[in-house]
């Protein structure tokens, strides 16, 4: 008889062992990859809410108007892109599609600070 090699049974019971680990371990492989998802989109919204406040600090005289507390100040992310605040290339991580439709709407708080709102076209 040859004891070199793994018999049916022992290999059978191989394969169902690795079978069981990855059942175990595939939900939590899942939820990591959504985990890291919803950070990449959370990131994505923070920068492009930071670059269209720089946008509007930096173009005072086109919304100064605007710039009263309890309006609201509207910019196209197509608009950041012409004028090189965001990346022409630009993908939301949850759609996978460009973000140049999207908006960004600006609320303006009463120390004249701005709070940013994200909306998917």
């Amino acid at each position: 008889m040859n004891t070199k090699g793994f018999t049916l049974i022992e290999f059978v019971a191989i394969i169902l062992i690795l079978a069981a680990i990855f059942l175990v371990s595939f939900p939590t492989l899942l939820n990591i990859t959504s985990v890291d998802e919803e950070k990449k989109y959370t990131d994505m919204v923070d920068n492009l809410c930071l670059a269209g406040e720089n946008y509007i600090y930096a173009n005072m005289d086109d919304f100064k108007e605007k710039f009263t507390v309890g309006n609201e100040i509207e910019i196209v992310i197509e608009e950041l892109i012409i004028y090189g605040n965001v990346d022409n290339d630009l993908i939301n991580p949850k759609t996978n599609e460009k973000v140049d439709k999207d908006k960004l709407i600006y609320g303006v708080l009463s120390d004249n600070s701005l709070v940013c709102e994200y909306v998917e076209s």
